[in-house]
């Protein structure tokens, strides 16, 4: 389809809708005075949020708070994905779904494409869990560390001019906080609130409180204002969760046996996983505001925010990958080219089967992992200084320069590992696998013997330091109004390192243990009564036992190594892990010249702006063969050399806006742009992280080149009451370059064997390629009779790289249904967003896509006085499960119940 037939498509298609949509009056609640009407709550933020839509020339969306402190949603990314063309997950990578978003993505590309800005300028991340401390995540921003009460309002950029901060292909998102002086013009304001919290899974309801105060001197000269904020919740999520799949090759005895099945996709690792959590999250803002006079402004703010997320995975796994290379199945069956049942036999350690180094005194078909991480934690924090000077009538000044940075940090993951020498079987049943032991019961520690214990700590350091001038130049040159030109610079670093200790257990030489330390010892007890076959849909499902996480803590911390000493002890050069450990330091320029322009009846604005990014990358690459100077030659995971990898590129990105009024209340608007996004840090850095159970890995690419798109948006407008508007926009994506996901075979030291061997591991890296999206957005936002109204979008999205294959975070169908009733008491909401499938990635070298779920909110608020309000939200109130599978729906990776949460508590304002 051609630009100019976009906006031919868009413009008939927007006026269906709008022939379709009653112009009804707006019946806002209202408080009435003798000279104004002022509408309030919900009608008023959506009244707000229309018009700063309609005032931009960009292609823009917004959500505002309904009061200091309140957004329409108790997390920024659940307020964001009501509009049309964004989405969320509510996972980063590897650590699957859980009950709160997490990333927010922009019209079906993935979350590292779209720029999250707070007030215009970058913020660093951090993460609490570790796979996403060092695994392909990179340059996305977790809002689990970004709190609802700091947003005063949120616009969404679906269109770039030069003048905004590069970063994001489709759309940039940008995070506004209150100015104090926009809280009070005078005197004092309190706002506050206390919550409590609940989760069914967990039973518990945990505190949260939230407050700001706010003052202003008597002129209006200087404002102050410092947030805080305190927020407790517990998490229990239940789920079966199939850690890959492998290709039956013909060196393993079932394919050796039956060559008909060689390529067929069979199950690694299937699980049944409790996880349990504890977040604590606290931190604040502050914002000193100083305007002496109409010319000049100063603004400095900072914001910090601080996530303790101490948490324990426990899993309860079929461990295919052993059973496919040493073991021959009495029976099994196949569906969709995947392996849907199998029927392990026990064998003896004699069998001809066995590989040779294989751990265990026969072929282990059940292995249980214990995995606490006590400490876990993230934070982020910024101190920015904004500044605003009108020279004269027609020159403006004005800067900001600043300083971010994150971290997440798992302090320690002391890890019990313990198997089982029997036979297992598993086949295809409801939402997942059913599991079977043969001579095991998964409720006792009986039949489980010791077999490896693990303990590490991992660190992601994330920082930046920018700063920028910019300047208007009042011109009025006929259509042409303004020109505006500046210059921004920034420099960001990412360091990633970790240290990992290992050993397996028992008289093997390898780790000295003063005592044996069965399963047993663990104080192992079963799985909560919400873990069962019932709410995940799995007949069938393996309900074990897992062990205590104190206890495993403390055997780990107590195991000796007559080398090293207490595996506790993990902070030593020969722990170090090479692999998942790498720098990345960037440096980034843009300048950027653009006009404002303006007749009758249109309005616009066009530009470039020139960047040029230097990247420098050390990668640690493993060395087993010598082919290079192995640097380091004394680490537990072989030798390394450190590979400095170095980049620079320059992009210019012209871009034009422009927005026509057809009648009063139509607007058409038209934009094209050339946009870049950077790679993830991660990737760059080349790290590589290893599961030696099913010898995969994830691992990066430190040659990636930047994504590189042209966007092109067309968008017809209908404001037809102070808050209604009908619209539609159809947009095309062209990616020249774009980042996949593919695997190659890389050798590493495999740890978990005795003694250790150099294997070969299947890696999932990206790697540059091209592809496009296209797609059309629809919007309907209408006031109804008797104080009711009705919010509803629906985008469609086709995209895929040139080699046909799905593009991560494209989900070709997002839709959202909101209703809410609003009268001076009370006021309520229903909110219904669906998401259909999309491709996750590849995790541990398999393909992962998560299905379509459709989610369910509400909110209430109750207006006791004139300043007290009783709130109460309930967030998956269906409690809908969230289902992963690789390459089709037959070969399941994961099911999960994250439960329903509810909030209750009173809002206040003086």
């Amino acid at each position: 389809m051609t630009y100019k037939h976009m906006l031919v498509a868009s413009a008939s298609g927007a006026a269906i809708l709008c022939a379709a949509a009653p112009a009804l009056a707006d019946t806002a609640t209202a408080t009435t005075t003798a000279q104004e009407v002022v509408v309030t709550g919900i009608k008023e933020s959506l009244q707000r949020a229309i018009q700063i839509k309609r005032d931009n020339v960009n292609q823009v969306e917004a959500v505002t708070a309904t009061d200091i402190g309140k957004l329409p949603d108790l997390n920024v990314a659940d307020a964001l994905q009501r509009l049309p063309g964004v989405n969320t997950t509510s996972a980063a990578s590897g650590e699957g779904g859980f009950d709160e978003n997490d990333r927010v993505s922009v019209r079906g590309t993935s979350p590292s494409l779209t720029q999250v800005t707070v007030n215009g300028h970058a913020i660093a991340t951090g993460d609490w869990f570790i796979l996403d401390q060092f695994s392909t995540v990179g340059r996305s921003v977790s809002f689990t560390l970004l709190p609802a009460e700091i947003v005063q309002s949120t616009v969404v950029y679906k269109s770039q001019d030069a003048a905004l901060l590069e970063g994001g292909v489709s759309g940039v998102a940008d995070l506004l906080t209150p100015k104090a002086l926009s809280l009070t013009k005078n005197g004092f304001v309190l706002s506050a609130s206390a919550q409590g919290a609940y989760n069914t899974n967990t039973g518990d309801w945990k505190p949260q409180f939230n407050g700001t105060i706010a003052w202003a001197d008597p002129s209006g000269t200087i404002g102050i204002s410092l947030q805080g904020f305190y927020e407790d919740r517990t998490l229990a999520r239940f789920g079966q969760e199939t850690l890959g799949y492998t290709p039956i090759t013909a060196a393993m005895p079932l394919g050796q046996q039956h060559p008909e099945l060689i390529g067929v996709q069979a199950q690694t690792l299937i699980g049944s996983t409790l996880f349990e959590q504890q977040r604590t999250r606290y931190g604040g803002h502050f914002d000193i505001d100083y305007q002496p006079s109409d010319r000049l402004e100063l603004n400095l703010d900072g914001f910090y925010s601080h996530l303790k997320a101490g948490n324990h995975n426990d899993n309860y796994m079929y461990w295919g990958s052993h059973e496919l290379n040493n073991n021959l199945p009495t029976s099994f069956t196949v569906a969709n080219n995947t392996l849907t049942s199998a029927v392990w036999p026990t064998i003896a350690p004699n069998s001809p089967f066995i590989a040779a180094g294989t751990r265990g005194t026969a072929v282990d078909g059940i292995i249980v992992d214990n995995i606490i991480r006590p400490s876990s934690f993230a934070y982020t924090y910024y101190i920015n200084l904004d500044g605003r000077y009108k020279v004269n009538d027609q020159l403006t000044i004005s800067g900001q320069i600043g300083y971010t940075q994150g971290q997440g940090k798992t302090p320690q993951q002391p890890f019990y590992e313990a198997d089982a020498a029997t036979g297992v079987s598993f086949q295809q049943s409801g939402n997942g696998w059913a599991v079977v032991p043969a001579l095991l019961n998964p409720s006792s520690p009986a039949g489980l013997n010791n077999d490896f214990a693990i303990n590490a700590t991992f660190t992601s350091e994330d920082k930046e330091i920018y700063g920028k001038v910019d300047a208007v130049w009042q011109v009025d040159w006929g259509v042409m109004k303004d020109i505006a030109f500046g210059f921004h610079g920034a420099d960001h670093t990412r360091n990633v390192f970790g240290f990992d200790r290992g050993c397996t257990l028992g008289a093997d030489g390898q780790c000295f243990t003063p005592g044996l330390h069965p399963f047993a010892l663990t104080n192992p007890s079963p799985y909560p009564s919400g873990f069962n076959a019932g709410n995940l849909g799995i007949p069938g499902l393996l309900v074990p036992i897992a062990g205590s996480p104190a206890a495993i803590t403390n055997i780990i911390n107590n195991i000796q190594n007559p080398k090293r000493g207490p595996i506790s002890h993990i902070i030593q050069p020969a722990n170090f892990y090479w692999p998942g450990s790498f720098k990345v330091q960037e440096t980034d320029y843009a300048g950027y010249v653009m006009a404002h322009v303006q007749g009758d009846g249109w309005r616009g604005n066009f530009g470039v702006r020139i960047v040029e990014t230097e990247e420098n990358s050390f990668v640690n690459v493993s060395d087993p063969t010598a082919k290079n100077p192995a640097v380091i030659t004394t680490s537990d995971f072989g030798p390394f050399f450190v590979d400095h990898v170095r980049h620079n590129y320059f992009n210019p990105l012209p871009s034009a806006n422009f927005s026509f009024d057809l009648q009063k209340n139509l607007v058409l608007r038209v934009s094209a742009a050339e946009t870049i996004a950077r790679p993830d840090y991660s990737a760059l850095g080349g790290s590589v992280s290893l599961t030696p159970l099913n010898f995969t890995g994830n691992g990066g690419n430190a040659d990636l080149k930047p994504i590189q798109a042209a966007t092109f948006n067309g968008a017809l407008e209908w404001y037809y009451a102070p808050t209604a508007v009908a619209a539609m926009s159809l947009f095309y994506v062209d990616l020249s370059s774009y980042v996949t996901f593919g695997t190659h075979t890389a050798t590493f030291l495999n740890q978990q064997e005795n003694p250790p061997q150099f294997r070969p591991f299947v890696i999932s890296s990206p790697s540059n390629i091209s592809g496009q999206l296209r797609g059309v957005e629809l919007q309907l936002q209408q006031p109804l009779p008797y104080n009711f109204g009705f919010q509803g979008n629906f985008t469609y999205i086709d995209g895929s790289d040139a080699q046909g294959h799905p593009l991560v975070g494209t989900s070709k169908v997002t839709y959202n249904l909101i209703g809410y009733y609003e009268v001076p008491q009370f006021s309520v909401r229903l909110a219904y967003t669906y998401r259909s499938h999309y491709f996750v990635g590849l995790d541990r070298s398999s393909a992962e896509n998560e299905a379509g779920v459709g989610e369910l909110d509400a909110s209430a608020n109750f207006n006791i006085t004139k300043n007290i309000t009783f709130t109460v939200d309930a967030l998956n109130i269906t409690n809908p499960l969230l289902k992963y599978y690789a390459e089709n729906p037959t070969q399941v990776r994961a099911v999960y119940d994250n439960g329903t949460q509810v909030y209750a508590g009173v809002h206040v304002r003086f």
